[in-house]
């Protein structure tokens, strides 16, 4: 688990937001607090996907950030920016075990912590290690400027 925080704000978001940068994520949850409070529980619900769609994303237990950015952007477009906003991404990796990217912006800092959770209890840390790694990778790949906490 390590912690970033994001040197930049804006150009971030921009990512975030409008670029395909974290689609390849899904999310397990999200807040936003802009004028009211919205809490997101990101199991997709695949009877409301057209039949194209359903059989795209058959197996996922969560919603692809592709399909929920649009609607984030619409809820925190404005001249204010939100309150508090925070986005627990998830990527299923082949072996069963899950790799974690939380996004969370407070009082004008962002920050991204990384987490990794194996699908089998065990004492062995490589993989947690490649997911951080690989993380801090991926944020650097785009251009996003982090110092670790």
């Amino acid at each position: 688990m390590k912690m970033y925080e994001i040197e930049d704000v804006k150009p971030f978001m921009g990512q975030l937001l409008l670029q395909e940068t974290f689609d390849k994520f899904c999310v397990s949850m999200a807040e936003i607090r802009t004028l009211v409070s919205i809490r997101f529980q990101g199991n997709l619900c695949h009877e409301w996907l057209s039949p194209e769609e359903a059989e795209k994303y058959q197996g996922f237990e969560y919603v692809p950030w592709k399909l929920l950015r649009p609607i984030v952007f619409d809820l925190i477009k404005g001249k204010q920016t939100p309150e508090f906003m925070k986005i627990q991404f998830v990527h299923y990796r082949e072996n069963g075990d899950c790799g974690g990217l939380r996004i969370q912006y407070e009082a004008g800092k962002l920050s991204c912590l990384s987490s990794y959770t194996s699908a089998e209890f065990s004492l062995e840390r490589n993989q947690e290690i490649i997911w951080d790694e690989n993380c801090l990778k991926f944020l650097s790949k785009h251009g996003i400027v982090s110092t670790q906490l």
